[in-house]
C-alpha cells in the first residue's frame, strides 16, 4: 500500500453534517473533526516515515546482499584456482593466506550484517505492522466516535426540535385561546354597550313619547276647554237671541207696524 493510497483511505474525515435548527454548534463539531483530522494526519505522517525507513532498510539490505554476492564471487574466483602453497615464496604465501582470512572475515561480516539487517527489517516490519494496526484502529475509533457523537447530536437536535415544536404548538394554542377570550370579552363588552345604548334609546323614546303624549293631552285639554268656552258663549248668545226674539215678539203684538215699516223677520236660532 502506497502513501497516497493510505492518505486517501484515512483522510479527509467526513465533515458534511446535516444542518439542524437546534443542537450542537456546527463550528464546534467542525473544529472537533478538524482536530481529529490533524491528529490522523500526524499519525499518517509518522506511519509514512516508518514506511520510508522500512524501504531504506530494505534498500540497505539489498546492498548488503549485493556486497555478499560480490565477496562470494571473489572468494570463489580465488578458491577456483588451487595454489601450491609450498611452491610459492613465503611472501606470496602470506598474501594468499591473508586474502583467505580477509575473504572469510568479509564473508562473516556480510553474514552478520545481513542477519542484523534482516533482524532490523523484521523488527521494523513488525513495528510498522503494529503502528499500522494502531493507526487504523485509532482512525476507526475516531471515525466511530465522530459518527456516534454526530448521531447523538442529531438525536438531541431532533429532540430539541420536537420540544420546540411542542412548545410552539402550546404557545400557538395559548395565543389562540387568549385571542378567542379577548374577542369574547370584547364581544361581551360590545353587546353590553349595545344593550346600554338600546336601553338608553328606549328610555329616550319613551320619554319623548311621554312628553309628546303629555303635550298632546295638554293641547287636547286646551282645545276641549276652548270648545267648551265656545259652546258656553254660543249658548249665551243663543239665549240672548231668544230673549231678544221674545221681546220683539211681545212688542209686535202691541204695535201693528205699517206695511212699509215692517222689517224682515229674524229667524229663530236653535241652541246647540
Amino acid at each position: 500500500m502506497t502513501t497516497g493510497e493510505v492518505r486517501e483511505e484515512l483522510l479527509p474525515l467526513r465533515v458534511d453534517f446535516d444542518r439542524a435548527w437546534r443542537g450542537y454548534d456546527r463550528a464546534q463539531v467542525q473544529g472537533y473533526v478538524r482536530e481529529a483530522e490533524t491528529g490522523t494526519r500526524l499519525l499518517a505522517a509518522d506511519r509514512d516515515a516508518a514506511v520510508a525507513r522500512s524501504e531504506d532498510l530494505a534498500r540497505q539490505l539489498e546492498e548488503a546482499r549485493e556486497q555478499v554476492r560480490e565477496l562470494r564471487a571473489k572468494v570463489d574466483r580465488i578458491s577456483g584456482s588451487p595454489v601450491d602453497v609450498e611452491a610459492l615464496e613465503e611472501r606470496l604465501r602470506r598474501r594468499v593466506e591473508l586474502a583467505h582470512r580477509q575473504a572469510e572475515e568479509i564473508t562473516a561480516r556480510a553474514r552478520a550484517a545481513a542477519e542484523r539487517t534482516w533482524a532490523d527489517a523484521d523488527r521494523a516490519a513488525a513495528s510498522l505492522r503494529e503502528q499500522w494496526e494502531r493507526l487504523v484502529g485509532e482512525q476507526h475509533d475516531a471515525t466511530r466516535i465522530t459518527r456516534e457523537e454526530a448521531e447523538v447530536a442529531a438525536r438531541e437536535a431532533a429532540e430539541q426540535r420536537r420540544e420546540l415544536d411542542e412548545q410552539s404548538a402550546l404557545l400557538r394554542a395559548q395565543v389562540e385561546s387568549d385571542f378567542t377570550e379577548a374577542m369574547r370579552a370584547r364581544r361581551g363588552e360590545a353587546l353590553a354597550a349595545l344593550a346600554r345604548r338600546d336601553a338608553e334609546s328606549q328610555a329616550e323614546a319613551q320619554r319623548l313619547v311621554a312628553e309628546a303624549a303629555e303635550h298632546a293631552a295638554a293641547i287636547v285639554a286646551e282645545a276641549e276647554r276652548r270648545v267648551a268656552e265656545l259652546k258656553a258663549g254660543r249658548q249665551r248668545v243663543a239665549e240672548q237671541l231668544l230673549v231678544a226674539q221674545r221681546m220683539l215678539s211681545d212688542a209686535q203684538d202691541g204695535l201693528e207696524p205699517l206695511p212699509e215699516e215692517q222689517e224682515p223677520q229674524v229667524p229663530h236660532l236653535v241652541a246647540v
